[in-house]
């Protein structure tokens, strides 16, 4: 029962962690260094922006490799887990879905459509939501978000993300 408390309880509150880290580090002066890219128009296959989940995904390595070695209590190895899989959901749901960095066949899912309005509402000035798989919005971001089309025109998204750049750096 522990394992399963420390599984949810990780995956659940990484959704915060999330949101912290794309709010006051990715969208700080030195983490914009990095996460420009994200809101440029793509330069390649790859983007500086893909360094944070590398960085991140020390935390759960460590904690993966320091239960294991009976440093710390069983139960964090099912916290490294619960963090692991909240990073897997997250890489799928923005690079699949979202921006569709790999071609792949989708569901149309209403709550997949919903992160989608969401993540272009975002990306239009850089604003809220900074959460991924519930992307919390105000009443007035609602109404940006919920007028955007699941399927964002290509070169709409290209202006909002050079506008967010040059206004975030």
């Amino acid at each position: 029962m522990t394992a399963v408390i420390a599984f949810v309880s990780a995956f659940v509150l990484m959704e915060g962690v999330s949101y912290g880290a794309h709010r006051w580090v990715m969208h700080s002066r030195r983490g914009m260094l990095w996460h420009a890219s994200h809101h440029a128009p793509p330069a390649g296959r790859f983007e500086r922006n893909d360094l944070f989940p590398l960085c991140f995904s020390v935390v759960g390595f460590s904690l993966f490799a320091l239960a294991a070695a009976g440093a710390l209590p069983g139960w964090v190895w099912w916290t490294a887990a619960g963090i692991t899989t909240y990073g897997l959901a997250y890489m799928a749901v923005h690079e699949l879905f979202i921006h569709r960095r790999v071609k792949a066949p989708l569901p149309r899912l209403r709550y997949l459509e919903w992160l989608r309005r969401s993540h272009a509402a975002h990306h239009t000035d850089g604003g809220e939501p900074y959460g991924m798989l519930l992307p919390v919005m105000s009443g007035e971001r609602r109404r940006v978000g919920a007028s955007e089309e699941p399927d964002v025109d290509a070169d709409r998204l290209r202006r909002a993300r050079q506008r967010d750049t040059r206004a975030r750096l």
